[in-house]
């Protein structure tokens, strides 16, 4: 909140103070302009001092306003207190003139005016740097050569025009000399800088920025007219030039007044940094040339020396970065143990092979496994494994004709993508490429001889689909090694359950992204107080087609997809946001989860829990998590480790099904849970059998003993109820109390026993 608090100033400091700059812009701006309508009313001399005076008072309300506008954009103030100071350099410069040099005859060159108007031009210039610094991320060495390039280029170009013939005719001895020359020079400097800033920055600059370009723009054409009209002996005081200047500051002015840009720009984007030094190189050659033919200035001829200069660095680093990009580009797309290509380049391919199925083209796909290959690298390690993999890419690549792909996808598997191949021309290739497998391979001495289980899709035939080729491929393959058939085409009737279930998995993963996945919640009643203190959440799946599924459905289904654990955690967060809802309805209930094998071994899934409670602004105390006897035996250490930390955050554990696994005594003491839940066999024939019955009590005794409450699930009639309340069981769950309900059916079945007089069970 405190952060909040002073984001919140900062914005309101910023907005006064760009405030400041705008009513200070509009309040000199009038008065520049009203002191030049007088000085165009009144006599020449008066109207003189009227326009000179409005002109100073312009420039002191600027200098002011750029450093306000330097509190507005904390990531660029030193850029514009660098303006500031180029402003006010040029205000003294000014005020001098009028009040000691103007009176004067004859003005000495240099004067202390011009000591401080060229003051302008080396502020101006660090200004104009550290504002296209602040608005790139990364000025790498290209973009500074293209920097250099076009800015060499425009002072090349602008000393052929004018600016050389200025150099040459300044006028008077060499103090005049050297001020004549000073301003073309500092002109040439803001105009290459700026040129380069151009390339650099382009239109992503911002408002400000392109009022920054504008008012410098201006600048340079006022004093390359200057200095032209001096060097000739035309310029009068109070000539339409000073209006020139007036606008170049008016355009800073209203670069100060614009809300500033937020964010920097990537210079690497697009194609101008690449078009403009390009076009700014031929330009420079064309000086050179027309300087070599026809005699031109030498200082633009320096200058478009060191333009391509700078542009033949360019590209010798393009020619590098290419290079280095190439190599990327195939290393990316190569396996780097064999050299084929690798599984992207695969993926690459089926996309171009999409567009010859569309046109009419066979397309067959061959997908290799290599049998035996685990023991090898088992027994004899994975440095040999290696070696083979290289010998068997190598022997499997002479065989493959020239314009098909052999790529390997991964481990021991290798793939085939070949054109114009139907079914039997396929399976010829498959064979042949088993047979020269089958040669035993000669590595450290040794001899090993593997095989390889073949399976082969060819489309349109089998799929329109390249991809789905390469997946019913696979279904092939595993027909193969699993029958032993060396090699087998894809079989509708004998492989399309794989198939089904691939499209079943895909149509899963769809649910969980797109919400339909839905749940159920069964009540748990507290015997001892006769309420419904909790639910268990049961997820059901709403198929767009098949219906309302139930687990069975899918639970085995995503576990051998590997979408167990990104299902638990949508349960979870779906759970804890429909116990919120309760929570803010007056509902207070414990909600259940059932918990994956992924999840309990994963170290990251007691933060991610933590989350979703903080997520929903729920206690810890909220949410139990039930987990099989099973779940706990695969890997009882990492899962141990898990449950610890979930139940130190304060979430209950449940161990569910309790007494169908194994060694149950022998690690249940040790084990950080709070509830056990008696499975549904010995609950439904506990009044039928006195064995059952005693089992009950005896787990009974032991949870209590432990600490720990007793959930007994699966009770579908009032007798085992009575049984269970009578034996002093905590929590009872089962048909006999409701079955599983969409949240809405529950809400009214938990109104219904609230408004039953004897709703105790």
């Amino acid at each position: 909140m405190g952060q909040r608090r002073t984001g919140i100033a900062r914005e309101r400091g910023a907005d006064r103070a760009l405030r400041t700059v705008r009513i200070t812009a509009t309040v000199a701006t009038a008065v520049w302009v009203l002191s030049l309508a007088l000085a165009a009313l009144g006599t020449p001399y008066v109207g003189e001092y009227l326009a000179a005076g409005g002109k100073l008072v312009f420039l002191a309300a600027l200098t002011g306003m750029l450093v306000v506008r330097a509190r507005v954009s904390p990531a660029t103030r030193r850029a514009w207190h660098c303006f500031a100071g180029a402003v006010g350099a040029y205000l003294v410069g000014g005020a001098v003139y009028e009040m000691h040099y103007r009176s004067l005859d004859a003005v000495p060159r240099p004067s202390w005016a011009d000591a401080f108007q060229l003051g302008f031009y080396p502020l101006a210039f660090l200004a104009l740097l550290l504002m296209i610094r602040g608005r790139v991320r990364r000025l790498t060495a290209n973009l500074w050569l293209d920097c250099l390039v076009t800015g060499l280029t425009a002072g090349a170009v602008a000393a052929s025009l004018v600016l050389g013939d200025l150099l040459r005719s300044a006028p008077g001895g060499d103090g005049a000399a050297f001020v004549g020359i000073a301003y073309p020079v500092g002109d040439l400097l803001l105009l290459s800088l700026l040129a380069g800033g151009l390339v650099v920055i382009g239109r992503h600059g911002g408002g400000g920025w392109w009022w920054i370009v504008t008012g410098l723009l201006l600048f340079v054409t006022g004093d390359t007219a200057y200095a032209y009209q001096v060097a000739h002996g035309t310029y009068v005081v109070g000539s339409p030039l000073d209006v020139v200047w007036g606008l170049a500051f008016l355009c800073f002015g209203l670069s100060a007044c614009h809300i500033p840009k937020s964010g920097r720009t990537d210079a690497s984007a697009g194609r101008a940094p690449l078009l403009v030094p390009a076009v700014c190189t031929l330009s420079a050659v064309g000086l050179l040339a027309h300087g070599y033919f026809h005699g031109g200035d030498p200082v633009a001829g320096a200058l478009a020396l060191g333009a391509v200069l700078a542009a033949l660095a360019r590209t010798a680093l393009t020619f590098r970065a290419v290079r280095a990009l190439a190599d990327s580009r195939r290393q990316a797309r190569t396996d780097e143990l064999t050299g084929l290509p690798n599984r992207r380049s695969v993926f690459e391919a089926l996309d171009a092979g999409d567009e010859r199925l569309l046109a009419g083209e066979e397309v067959a796909v061959l997908v290799l496994d290599l049998d035996r290959f685990k023991e090898i690298n088992d027994s004899l390690g994975h440095g040999v494994g290696d070696a083979l993999l290289r010998e068997v890419g190598t022997r499997l690549r002479a065989q493959v004709r020239e314009g098909d792909l052999l790529a390997r996808l991964g481990g021991d598997e290798f793939v085939v993508l070949a054109r114009d191949l139907d079914a039997e021309g396929a399976r010829a290739l498959a064979e042949r490429l088993r047979t020269h497998l089958q040669r035993p391979f000669r590595l450290g001495g040794m001899e090993l001889a593997v095989d390889a289980a073949a399976g082969i899709a060819v489309g349109p035939e089998h799929s329109r689909n390249a991809a789905e080729l390469l997946q019913l491929a696979d279904l092939a393959m595993y027909s193969a090694k699993s029958g032993r058939l060396g090699a087998a085409v894809y079989d509708e009737d004998r492989d399309g359950h794989g198939r089904h279930r691939l499209e079943d998995i895909a149509a899963l993963r769809r649910a969980l992204e797109t919400g339909e996945l839905v749940l159920h919640y069964q009540p748990k009643l507290d015997l001892p107080t006769g309420t419904v203190a909790g639910v268990e959440a049961l997820a059901r799946w709403q198929h767009p087609t098949r219906g309302l599924l139930y687990p069975d459905a899918f639970i085995d289904l995503a576990e051998s997809a590997g979408l167990m654990a990104q299902l638990t955690t949508r349960v979870i967060d779906m759970a804890l946001g429909q116990c919120r809802r309760w929570a803010d309805q007056g509902r207070s209930l414990t909600m259940a989860v059932n918990v994956s094998p992924s999840n309990l071994v994963d170290q990251g899934f007691p933060d991610d829990v933590a989350r979703l409670l903080a997520v929903h602004g729920l206690p810890a105390g909220s949410l139990v998590l039930e987990v099989t006897e099973s779940l706990l035996m695969e890997d009882r250490e990492r899962a141990v480790r898990v449950l610890t930390r979930l139940r130190d955050a304060g979430v209950g554990v449940a161990i569910d099904d309790y007494g169908t696994g194994h060694s149950s005594l022998a690690y249940l003491a040790a084990l950080p849970v709070t509830e056990l839940k008696l499975d549904r066999t010995f609950i439904a024939a506990m009044t039928g059998s006195a064995r059952a019955a005693s089992i009950v009590t005896s787990t009974l005794q032991l949870a209590h003993a432990l600490g720990l409450v007793l959930v007994a699930e699966g009770a579908e009639d009032a007798a085992t109820v009575a049984a269970l309340a009578e034996l002093g069981c905590d929590v009872v769950q089962g048909y006999h109390l409701s079955r599983p309900l969409p949240p809405e059916q529950l809400e009214a079945w938990l109104q219904e026993r609230a408004m039953t007089p004897s709703s105790s069970g």
